[in-house]
């Protein structure tokens, strides 16, 4: 009896943590940031100076295009675009000026998860002309789980309803390891 409860304890204390590696080891988080990133229309109209960083949407634009995931970021523009009309507002058009925004944004994601750029820079610096708000999010494979996940957010909720934006892009960028960043970029 001895035997069996030794062997028992043995084998939990060895495969517990082999298995716990192997989850974790294969496990991709997901995730957004709750904080709040929109600017109101008189703000943008009131700069005096704007901030267009040229190097990083050259660079962004550079790089190739995945046709499969703008598909999936165009599903998920629809996805709020039904959202917004079943709450009595007008649908968001998409904008090549955000686009352009949204996926210097998707990819500085990964090196940076947050409205703050790796420049130490507000996320709106990329063009202050035209972003007017942000929702990112990290580890969603589909249109509807990003959707989702900002909708169960407030802030994020807020932002894809907010009355007055008229335009909005989403771009996702695939990290080597596989994990989609995303970046919807709102505007006026």
């Amino acid at each position: 009896m001895k035997k069996k409860s030794l062997i028992g304890i043995i084998a939990g204390v060895v495969l517990v943590p082999v298995v716990a590696c192997a989850i974790l080891l294969n496990f991709k988080g997901v995730g957004i940031d709750d904080s709040s990133a929109r600017r109101e229309l008189a703000e943008i109209n009131s700069e005096t100076t704007f901030s267009i960083d040229d190097e990083a949407i050259a660079l962004a634009a550079s790089s190739d295009t995945n046709m499969g995931l703008r598909n999936i970021a165009l599903d998920a523009l629809d996805e709020v675009n039904a959202e917004r009309a079943a709450n009595g507002l007008n649908s968001l058009k998409w904008d090549g000026n955000l686009e352009a925004a949204a996926s210097v944004r998707s990819q500085e994601c990964e090196i940076s998860f947050s409205h703050t750029r790796p420049n130490g820079k507000a996320w709106n610096t990329v063009n202050s002309r035209v972003q007017g708000g942000e929702n990112l999010a990290y580890g969603f494979n589909s249109a509807e789980e990003a959707f989702n996940a900002w909708m169960d957010s407030p802030t994020h909720r807020e932002n894809i309803l907010w009355p007055d934006f008229n335009k909005c892009s989403i771009a996702i960028y695939e990290a080597d390891d596989g994990t989609f960043y995303w970046a919807q970029e709102f505007g006026y």
